[in-house]
């Protein structure tokens, strides 16, 4: 009951943390599918990663194909060694691959490796596409496979896949053994890399090499291919040829805007340069007009220090005067002319000290208009000098200016010469291409038609080896036949053995190549895929399971078999998991029970 309520709880915050989300059409279809697929334990973890990872994704609802997505992969999955992270991340892994345009009905066939290794979406993305192709194709199941699961294991760069896929089958279409050439491409990717030279080098280094070692298979390429070829080869040139001018115009403008940049910098930093000259001019000039003022000031306190002492004097004077008279008369008039020529000598001498005293004052006021003319013709000439500067700083900018002016017009019809050549070339590229264009819709209709044939003659092919498989199982697959000890014996030497998509050596095996091998050491040759191999045989029931028997199960998207393991006895059989490796397990366990679509018995 705890377990329900927390689960619950868990999923109604993570719809407040989403209010786009509608509880009732998305958190409980969700919460649905964690019913049916899920234990218990592990089912409220998932549904909150689910809706806090795909938030953005739910917020108009559950899309029919990530619910598709997310059933399959849950489906798929064994939550007694799968984390519930692991399952997640798998889930975003094959929706970002299907949103990127690959199909479905690959990505189940390949998501498998994402339980065992590091896989990115554009890696599953790349082999989902190349399966696709060479389903189509004759090269061998067991060869494209290994090649897929190669470039998954070594983290080839996904852009490059689609043309080593497409150089394998080229090869395989013009008659080269397919192992040989998906070898040779296999090698010089793990030996020399990609960065020596390009993958179209790559593919015809490996098809040149594997032609000289087997060139009585080469079959020549016709007429009509190899001219289609050249035209496509021709339009990809064109195609980078306009990428290259492009990028050139792009680099021509950014540099013009780079120009243009500088120089307004440069503008500014002149016109702040000017700014702060003119704050320095400005105050250097109120300090000369201070100390001016100062100066003035100092002199009209001399001159009333001057006058003050002219008034002392002249009082003292008009003093010593009034005594002499007082003395003039108190003596009656003795020495009258004594004191008179005393007194005259002393007015002269007075009159002297007067004019001294007037003749440097003189002079000192000569000297401070002096020193004020000299400061106010220096003021002058700072501001002459200045104004001179700002002259020459205006000047210049001009002629940065006319010069940047120049230098765009320059830029401006070099851009308008590329533009006219790259119109030109894209006037030819555009003519080329409308042949091309007709030419390869005309080859496409061939080459589909001539595919349609190839899958009819595959497909035709597949049921002639599978009647004969099924011939051979009536000739020879009587239950007498069966060597139970020798079944075990195979089973038990397999325990252990990694997982591997396509494999079917002991460094990695899938669930059919499992059933095949074991088969096999009973002298039946079983089909490739396990949907195949459910067509061996005739249907059994659960309850009467013997051992030896195959048994199927629906782990995938599509909702088709997908998983096939060998029943051993007491509900236990033997399988290829593709988390576990090669293991045994109970068909009572939940999540084989839950997934159990039918059984085979080859041997009756």
């Amino acid at each position: 009951m705890m377990t329900r309520v927390s689960f619950f709880v868990l999923t109604f915050f993570a719809v407040i943390l989403h209010p786009a989300i509608s509880f009732s059409d998305t958190a409980l279809d969700i919460n649905s599918l964690l019913d049916r697929e899920c234990i218990n334990l592990k089912k409220e973890k998932l549904s909150n990663l689910i809706l806090t990872g795909f938030s953005s994704e739910l917020q108009k609802g559950l899309d029919p194909d990530l619910h598709k997505i997310m059933e399959g992969v849950i489906k798929r999955t064994d939550f007694d060694g799968i984390s519930e992270e692991k399952t997640f991340e798998i889930i975003r892994l094959v929706y970002g691959a299907f949103k990127k345009g690959a199909s479905l009905e690959y990505l189940d066939e390949i998501f498998d490796v994402a339980y065992s290794k590091d896989i990115s979406v554009d890696q599953l993305f790349a082999a989902a596409n190349a399966l696709k192709e060479f389903y189509n194709s004759d090269v061998p199941q067991d060869i494209y496979e290994e090649f897929v699961y190669h470039f998954i294991e070594e983290k080839w760069d996904p852009s490059v896949m689609p043309t080593l896929t497409r150089g394998l089958i080229y090869g395989v279409d013009r008659g080269l053994t397919a192992q040989k050439v998906a070898l040779a491409i296999i090698i010089d990717v793990d030996q020399n890399g990609l960065k020596k030279k390009s993958a179209d080098e790559l593919v015809l280094d490996a098809i040149k090499f594997v032609r000289g070692k087997e060139p009585e298979k080469w079959k020549p390429m016709k007429d009509v291919e190899r001219e289609l070829m050249m035209k496509l080869a021709k339009k990809r040139e064109l195609e980078k040829l306009r990428q290259d001018i492009e990028a050139k115009k792009m680099q021509k403008e950014l540099e013009g805007q780079t120009a243009e940049e500088d120089l307004n910098k440069r503008l500014e930093e002149e016109k702040r340069k000017i700014t702060e000259d003119e704050k320095k001019i400005a105050m250097e000039l109120a300090e000369v007009e201070k100390r001016n003022y100062e100066d003035i000031l100092k002199y009209e306190l001399e001159q009333e220090k001057v006058r003050k002492k002219e008034d002392e004097e002249i009082l003292k004077f008009e003093q010593e005067r009034q005594r002499l008279l007082t003395l003039q008369q108190e003596a009656e008039r003795k020495k009258l002319d004594e004191d008179v020529l005393k007194y005259q000598r002393e007015q002269e001498e007075m009159n002297k000290r007067l004019e001294e005293e007037n003749r440097k004052l003189k002079a000192e006021r000569d000297r401070i208009t002096k020193e004020a003319e000299a400061k106010r013709k220096k003021n002058l000439e700072m501001v002459t000098k200045y104004k001179d500067e700002q002259e020459n700083i205006k000047d210049r900018l001009e002629k940065e200016k006319m010069m940047f002016a120049k230098e765009k017009d320059q830029i401006a019809r070099e851009i308008e010469k590329m533009v006219k050549a790259y119109q030109n070339e894209i006037s030819k590229y555009q003519k080329e291409e409308s042949e091309v264009d007709k030419m390869v819709k005309e080859q496409t209709n061939e080459m589909e038609r001539e595919k349609e044939r190839k899958n009819r003659e595959r497909e035709e092919k597949r049921k002639k080896e599978l009647a004969m498989m099924e011939q051979k199982i009536v000739e020879y697959g009587k239950r007498g036949n069966l060597d139970i000890d020798r079944l075990f014996s195979a089973i038990s030497k397999h325990i252990g053995i990694p997982y591997r998509f396509g494999g079917d050596s002991e460094n990695g095996i899938d669930c059919s190549a499992f059933t095949r091998k074991v088969y096999r050491e009973q002298g039946i040759e079983l089909p490739r895929v396990s949907y195949e191999q459910a067509k061996i045989g005739r249907d059994v029931e659960s309850s009467s399971l013997q051992p030896g028997d195959l048994v199927f199960f629906n782990t995938s998207i599509m909702g088709t078999i997908s998983h096939v393991g060998v029943y051993m006895d007491n509900n236990t059989f033997a399988h290829a998991s593709s988390s576990q490796g090669v293991t045994k397990s109970n068909l009572r366990q939940k999540y084989f029970s839950k997934r159990y679509v039918r059984a085979n018995r080859v041997f009756d």
